[in-house]
């Protein structure tokens, strides 16, 4: 019996090595070298919060009894939109996607500049996010 033990217990470690390790990469989170951008993609979905926005912010829409306007949501599909939130997805310990480098992840590319911060979905949909300007196409 004890041996029988020992080998359900040496299966379960290394089947926990190998399959754990996928489930825990199912969500990636990262920032601009600004810090000012943070973006986590899971659920097949991507969301960007801008924390210091000079632009212009839309009004906020009569069903948001939260906050508005700084965070930004996108799916695989279709178009992204601004969202209503009441916790964010900045990280100061996210790895920092440099100027110059792209993330592609999940069906999301992202790009970071110095300029801010693309993102497209499946459908060549997406958004350029910058502290001064946030433009969806």
């Amino acid at each position: 019996m004890k041996r029988k033990n020992l080998l359900t217990i040496l299966t379960t470690t290394i089947f926990s090595c190998i399959y754990f390790p996928a489930i825990a990469q199912a969500e990636t989170q990262f920032q601009t070298p600004s810090r000012n951008i943070h973006c986590l993609i899971a659920d097949e979905s991507i969301r960007c919060d801008v924390l210091e926005i000079t632009g212009r912010i839309p009004p906020q829409p009569k069903d948001c009894e939260l906050d508005w306007g700084h965070v930004f949501n996108l799916n695989q599909r279709g178009n992204g939109y601004r969202g209503c939130y009441g916790d964010t997805v900045a990280d100061a310990n996210s790895p920092v996607l440099q100027y110059g480098k792209i993330l592609r992840y999940q069906g999301f590319t992202c790009t970071s500049r110095k300029t801010g911060l693309t993102c497209i979905n499946r459908d060549k949909r997406g958004w350029e996010l910058s502290r001064e300007r946030q433009r969806f196409f």
